[in-house]
């Protein structure tokens, strides 16, 4: 089914969903929830094809969601699909007995908890329909535990190679990247893709170079540098929501280019996941979510430390129209790092929602081995005006970052950003860290002498400590940073250190501001509890930062 995503054109609280409304929208979910593809129907009752779901915010979250309106793991209830259950006492006892390169729309495969994790790569390349979407998710246990499925060991099911869904086994590289990929199969038609599936209540690990898999010819093979533990090679549509994502080299990867409107990864929705412990030791190249698509996604995530000693970023993007909201971040070389469309661009360019990013309801935890806290604009440098590379494909438009709290654990930068063709616009945020904040960092890559580094940013009114500083004392900065004279300034934290809500009596409280029209249709209507690790109704927009 489609992300979920407010209009811009709507007045902010048009897009509120009424109660009755959320409910229908939760069984509509329910049915984006389809069932997978057994050769026997489902054995639940058959019921009408529910119409395809509007794109409003989502509906009000219970009090320990942390992803609103996400059903039971059930069969669709479509008549004429398949419901797989898999696991004890089930009709299928192992992953690699389903056929999963001949899912159909309207298909549901269950995966249930065992104590034992499940070892079976998988390739999905369904075609489901807005009204039939093809889910995979996973029934918890007595306790909650989420159904374990573990690259370590796994193994490629031959069915996959022999029926032409990777390729040849010997030579495919998507069993060395991943443990589940979503791709087209080796024996359709080129222009052919996935298309509305969703993926939700799985634990999933493994997927490291230290580790090893039994590929489809029976071949124990390492898994490659660069992968991830769900390699979305194209689709549309496509939902990955309330996993629990580790140990991978990355946890989440989507693909875009420009051979077609097919080969572009479109309207994903990444929400409520649990990522920890993904990245590479000393490699920047590998991130816990690194996603290329035309109008992601991203919500309601909490992003826990990579693994020890990675260099990544927490979240790599470059996306078009990306909305990045309600999640919890903590740590990475940048904990946002929004960047140039490198392997698609003539169709980002050609996209006015390529020029226009919207930050808001986050809380981005940061420290002194972070080089910024958000990176905008580009990373490729060095080109010249007219080139296919580097500073002509930069995002060239506005980064809106509102309602958001950045703490720092020490020092540290917020902003770096690439030139003065990008611009940040960032109000009613709260910027506390334990040591000395700096407005901006230089870019200091060099930038090609077509442009100026460092970019615009103008500040409305955001919550800093006292001793903020433009730049590092070291730093030249071209560029310019504007407003400052609206910044509310303290000496002691105005949040609550845990939960990242203000104090009591805070100046933060009630100082919000208006911000650019341009953002109206983005209202945060909900926020992230970091100490109850839950999703709530934001009652309120008055105080500054990502709760009230």
């Amino acid at each position: 089914m489609p992300p979920l995503r407010p209009n811009p054109s709507v007045p902010p609280l048009a897009w509120r969903l009424p109660f009755a409304f959320a409910l229908l929208f939760s069984a509509t979910l329910a049915a984006c929830g389809g069932g997978g593809d057994d050769p026997a129907p489902s054995n639940s009752s058959p019921a009408p094809a529910p119409a395809p779901a509007p794109t409003p915010a989502p509906g009000a979250p219970s009090a320990s969601s942390t992803l609103p309106d996400l059903p039971p793991c059930a069969p669709s209830g479509i008549a004429g699909t398949a419901d797989y259950q898999i696991g004890p006492g089930k009709l299928y006892a192992e992953l690699n007995q389903i056929p999963w390169s001949t899912l159909q729309p309207g298909d549901t495969v269950r995966i249930f908890h065992r104590t034992q994790p499940y070892k079976t790569k998988f390739l999905l390349a369904a075609q489901g329909t807005a009204d039939k979407p093809v889910r995979i998710c996973g029934v918890r246990g007595a306790n909650g535990e989420r159904p374990i499925i573990d690259g370590n060991g796994a193994t490629t099911p031959d069915t996959l190679t022999a029926g032409g869904a990777y390729g040849t086994a010997a030579n495919d590289i998507h069993q060395t990247r991943s443990i589940i990929v979503i791709k087209a199969l080796a024996s359709q038609p080129w222009t052919a893709y996935p298309r509305h599936i969703q993926i939700d209540g799985l634990a999933i690990r493994g997927a490291h170079p230290s580790y090893r898999f039994t590929d489809a010819a029976g071949t124990s093979r390492a898994y490659e540098t660069f992968g991830a533990c769900i390699w979305l090679d194209r689709g549309h549509d496509i939902t990955i929501a309330d996993n629990q994502i580790s140990d991978c080299q990355m946890a989440i990867f989507s693909r875009s280019t420009d051979d077609g409107d097919f080969a572009v990864t479109k309207n994903l929705r990444v929400a409520g996941n649990r990522f920890n412990g993904n990245g590479i030791v000393d490699d920047w190249f590998e991130h816990t979510t690194y996603l290329q698509s035309v109008n992601l996604l991203l919500e309601f995530n909490r992003y826990g430390p990579m693994r020890s000693g990675a260099t990544g970023n927490q979240h790599k993007d470059r996306s078009v129209g990306s909305v990045i909201r309600y999640n919890y971040i903590e740590g990475g070389a940048h904990n946002l790092d929004l960047v140039e469309a490198e392997d698609y661009p003539a169709t980002a360019l050609a996209d006015p929602a390529y020029r226009r990013t919207f930050v808001y309801g986050n809380i981005l935890k940061t420290s002194s081995a972070a080089r910024a806290a958000v990176h905008y604009g580009g990373d490729h440098f060095g080109s010249t005006p007219g080139g296919n590379w580097g500073e002509p494909l930069f995002r060239k438009g506005t980064l809106y970052f509102f309602h958001n709290t950045v703490y720092g654990t020490s020092s540290g930068n917020l902003f770096r950003i690439s030139t003065t063709e990008e611009t940040v616009e960032a109000w009613n945020n709260v910027f506390h860290f334990e040591g000395t904040p700096r407005l901006r960092t230089a870019e200091n890559d060099g930038v090609g002498g077509a442009w100026i580094s460092d970019g615009i940013l103008n500040l409305g009114r955001n919550w800093i400590n006292a001793n903020w500083q433009a730049q590092g004392p070291y730093e030249t900065l071209r560029g310019s940073a504007n407003g400052t004279a609206n910044l509310v300034t303290g000496s002691a934290a105005p949040i609550d250190p845990n939960s990242f809500a203000p104090l009591d009596g805070s100046v933060v409280r009630n100082a919000a501001g208006a911000g650019p029209a341009a953002a109206d249709g983005h209202r945060p209507l909900y926020q992230f509890n970091v100490s109850a690790d839950a999703i709530s109704a934001r009652p309120a927009t008055t105080a500054l930062g990502a709760r009230e």
